[in-house]
């Protein structure tokens, strides 16, 4: 038996997200009561997950959904959403998706509503093509927006050309005033240069392990105490799920990169679209592959990556923590390369934060060509660890 939403007005948009898995006519017509919720109800924020500690971050709480003279006609306008949605992040993202996940055709992407405006017929959120079994590749993350005009709903996804008028157009209630500049710049290609801005996601003067992560757009990184940080200001966006351990998130940056963190628990409780500094806290190392149920092998990490126009970018010959990152093609070896001094896979990486830390001395663990100039990003050459 489903259970009421909790008093107070919580927000019931995690809630139809588990219906609208469920499918048939039956959560067709849950959704219908609860999208009447959504359009007359103000949501309380959620409370904290005991886990989670503090982060160090700024909060921008999102606005909820506006009220409704007419819940009937609104609300019906809104149930065949999801589907839509669904329909047109296939249409969208599939031969982007095939061709990352090495051929292999895409399932149905997980959809999750994060605000809507029924009134205005608008609504906000996010959708995840996981990769088919056996295969080690990023999610295809994407954020929505979908707007309701008299042929039904029109739904715009992040690298659509479309996605910057639409975010120009939605009220403030579903996109922000902070966040229009921000979700307009993303989805747009970011610079071709190799320098990211970014850190590595843990304490700047710390070190942890980075081991390959089967894919030349992922790295896995393990060590220290566990808590992932943000590598740089931005904006964070849930993906999949709001549980932890299966969930990714999305950290948006000004410069129009993304950042990609999967199999973490105990998520920071910031809202999506808040705003959070260089160093926040984003949650904690685990195991849980994202958008599934199923679990990885080996320690405990976090899966890093970076999104360019909207899409996985090679991590090949990127700066990140005040390196050069060096990502087998293959994806199955990787290492770091600064001032002539290079670390493998599977030893300990210094995050350098800004690159103005001094470098490392050469050790047994980080191997040094003092009288060569560092490795190319264009071709590196990377030993298997």
């Amino acid at each position: 038996m489903m259970s009421p939403p909790p008093s107070g007005g919580g927000s019931v948009l995690p809630l139809a997200n588990r219906i609208v898995r469920l499918g048939g006519a039956g959560a067709g017509a849950v959704l219908l009561v609860l999208c009447a919720v959504v359009a007359q109800t103000t949501s309380a924020p959620a409370s904290r997950p005991a886990a989670a500690p503090s982060p160090a971050s700024e909060r921008t709480r999102p606005a909820h959904a506006s009220r409704s003279s007419k819940p009937a006609t609104t609300t019906a306008k809104t149930t065949p959403l999801v589907r839509t949605v669904t329909t047109a992040v296939l249409k969208q993202r599939s031969t982007i998706a095939r061709r990352e996940f090495g051929g292999r055709a895409p399932a149905a992407p997980t959809v999750l509503l994060s605000r809507s405006d029924a009134a205005k017929g608008w609504a906000f959120g996010s959708s995840v093509i996981a990769p088919p079994a056996g295969v080690d590749a990023p999610p295809d993350a994407s954020l929505f927006l979908a707007h309701h005009d008299k042929t039904g709903w029109q739904v715009s996804v992040t690298g659509a050309r479309t996605f910057a008028a639409f975010v120009k157009n939605a009220p403030s209630d579903v996109v922000p005033d902070g966040e229009r500049t921000l979700l307009a710049r993303y989805g747009k290609a970011a610079s071709s240069g190799t320098a990211t801005g970014l850190e590595l996601p843990w304490g700047v003067g710390k070190s942890w392990t980075m081991r390959p992560a089967g894919d030349p757009r992922a790295i896995a990184f393990a060590g220290g105490d566990g808590r992932v940080l943000a590598p740089g200001p931005g904006r964070l966006y849930r993906l999949c799920s709001r549980t932890s351990g299966h969930a990714m998130l999305l950290l948006i940056h000004p410069n129009g990169l993304a950042s990609t963190f999967s199999r973490l628990t105990a998520l920071t409780p910031v809202k999506d679209g808040g705003a959070v500094r260089t160093g926040a806290y984003l949650g904690t190392t685990g195991r849980g592959l994202p958008c599934s149920s199923g679990q990885a092998a080996g320690p405990a990490s976090v899966v890093f990556g970076v999104l360019s126009g909207g899409r996985p970018a090679a991590l090949n010959g990127l700066q990140v923590g005040g390196w050069t990152l060096q990502v087998a093609a293959s994806g199955k070896a990787v290492a770091a390369a600064r001032d002539g001094v290079r670390v493998q896979g599977g030893d300990p990486l210094l995050n350098l934060g800004s690159g103005a830390l001094p470098v490392p001395s050469p050790s047994p663990t980080a191997t040094a060509s003092p009288k060569a100039s560092p490795a190319s990003p264009a071709s590196p050459t990377v030993t298997a660890p």
